[in-house]
């Protein structure tokens, strides 16, 4: 078992070494580290998509709109959740917002939570049939769990 903090350098030190900016990577520290704390497998997931992503870096999504559909043939939930974040106060008054094709979609779950806080509501995620309830980042309920979504090989 590993200490949040643990948790929190090695996903940071792991997303640098698979190419991410050291800005990127702290968020990406501080997400893993949410996902183990709500008992969600932050570190399984991250493993595999950094291995995936190994030798084809993801390209950035810049703006998030109320349909979100991938250039190539898929979003990284990273840059998807980190551009959800910085942009959550503009997105507010959106009822609903899309995402297609977005590779190991547990990994944009934490950014969502944390852009709850900041707007003071709840934020209800849906992936096929399983849905999540973030609750201003302290806790994350779910109902209907595919396990598809803890991994996908």
């Amino acid at each position: 078992m590993q200490s949040l903090s643990e948790i929190d350098t090695t996903s940071k030190r792991a997303s640098k070494a698979a190419g991410f900016s050291w800005g990127v990577a702290e968020e990406i520290g501080k997400s893993i580290r949410s996902l183990e704390l709500f008992g969600l497998p932050g570190i399984i997931n991250l493993n595999l998509y950094l291995k995936k992503i190994k030798k084809n870096h993801p390209e950035k999504l810049n703006k998030i709109d109320k349909e979100n559909k991938p250039q190539n043939k898929e979003l990284c939930p990273i840059y998807c959740g980190v551009a959800f974040l910085d942009q959550c106060k503009q997105l507010e008054n959106l009822v609903s917002i899309k995402f297609y094709n977005v590779n190991y979609p547990l990994l944009i779950l934490p950014f969502i939570s944390r852009a709850s806080e900041i707007l003071g509501k709840k934020i209800l995620v849906q992936f096929n049939n399983t849905s999540f309830l973030t609750n201003f980042d302290k806790s994350i309920l779910s109902k209907n769990i595919d396990e598809k979504l803890f991994q996908q090989i």
